[in-house]
């Protein structure tokens, strides 16, 4: 993943981020990662090129490439973020989504019709996503997944597998 660049375009509080900046130096990748959002929540991390004010559905976005996408985004605009992001992922897309993002009539002839992922990682316990920095406690009614989109695939039929959340999280 070396000079690859990595978007994440829904950056939020950076906690995505956080644990691709992780992965990377783990790994010892040096990517070129970038980092938006339409909104500053103050996040800042020195190993990513951060910048706000940048609505990604917006015309003006500028980035029109990344060789990776990893993004967690808003539900009530996840299906113009898909085709968004399909259009400027170069190799893979990786979304984080609530597991009925699958399932819909609108999202299956919009998206997975013609661009089905290839990959379905369905998460077997129920997990919850941070709010507002504050690591979430309990567990979640709602199901989620990772829908990973390998550009070199596609049109391939998806292949689903199951996967456990970390205990640290």
């Amino acid at each position: 993943m070396n000079h690859k660049t990595v978007l994440e375009p829904c950056i939020g509080g950076g906690h995505m981020v956080d644990g691709i900046v992780n992965y990377c130096l783990e790994k010892d990748m040096n990517p070129i990662l970038i980092g938006t959002d339409f909104k500053d929540r103050g996040y800042d991390n020195i190993r990513c090129n951060i910048q706000y004010d940048l609505d990604f559905l917006a015309d003006d976005y500028p980035i029109n490439m990344a060789n990776i996408i990893v993004m967690n985004p808003p539900y009530a605009t996840l299906e113009p973020f898909l085709i968004r992001a399909l259009e400027i992922a170069k190799d893979y897309l990786v979304v984080l989504c609530r597991t009925q993002v699958i399932e819909g009539e609108g999202r299956y002839n919009n998206i997975f019709t013609d661009n089905p992922p290839t990959y379905i990682y369905q998460y077997v316990n129920r997990i919850q996503c941070w709010r507002n920095g504050e690591k979430p406690t309990g567990s979640s009614a709602q199901a989620y997944c990772w829908l990973v989109w390998d550009k070199s695939q596609l049109g391939a039929e998806p292949i689903l597998r199951w996967i456990k959340r970390s205990e640290e999280y």
